[in-house]
């Protein structure tokens, strides 16, 4: 219900599931009950395909929705009560199964470090700044990486000097 009640108004089902990460015909099972709630509707699509009907949130349903709360202020607050080394594993952990998740096409790719063309993953290691961005030709660490970059170009190898 959050996801219908504060993203896009209406979903396709394939889109919706893809969302969920799930499929067509569990999204429909957990959609179902709350369509029999009266909380969502289903409405065909143009083309009649079952993956491509519409789903969306009633006015009961965004009515009865909690806004949500500010989930990523809470989750952040306990990151920053972790030592260095433990946030710096996290983040490994977080951009590598991001960077995991694009390759397989199941969530868009983001603009960031790891699938740039100017990102030189362990350039330097055993430093402090393990990495290196060649867009500004300087040395970085792990709390540096961007997820979301305006100077991103999409894969390739870095242009390498020297």
């Amino acid at each position: 219900m959050l996801l219908l009640g504060r993203r896009d108004r209406e979903f396709r089902l394939s889109d919706l599931a893809a969302e969920l990460g799930s499929s067509v015909a569990a999204t429909m099972a957990i959609v179902s009950p709350l369509i029999a709630e009266g909380l969502v509707e289903m409405r065909p699509a143009p083309s009649y395909a079952a993956h491509d009907m519409r789903v969306a949130a009633t006015e009961r349903g965004l009515a009865l929705t909690p806004a949500p709360s500010n989930w990523a202020e809470t989750v952040l607050g306990k990151v920053e009560e972790l030592d260095e080394p433990t946030q710096a594993r996290l983040l490994r952990m977080v951009t590598t199964r991001i960077t995991q998740l694009q390759r397989e096409g199941r969530i868009p790719v983001s603009r960031m470090c790891l699938s740039c063309r100017f990102f030189d993953g362990y350039r330097h290691p055993g430093t402090e700044a393990p990495h290196h961005c060649w867009f500004v030709d300087a040395p970085f660490g792990y709390r540096e990486l961007r997820l979301h970059c305006p100077d991103h170009i999409q894969g390739g190898a870095p242009p390498r000097t020297g």
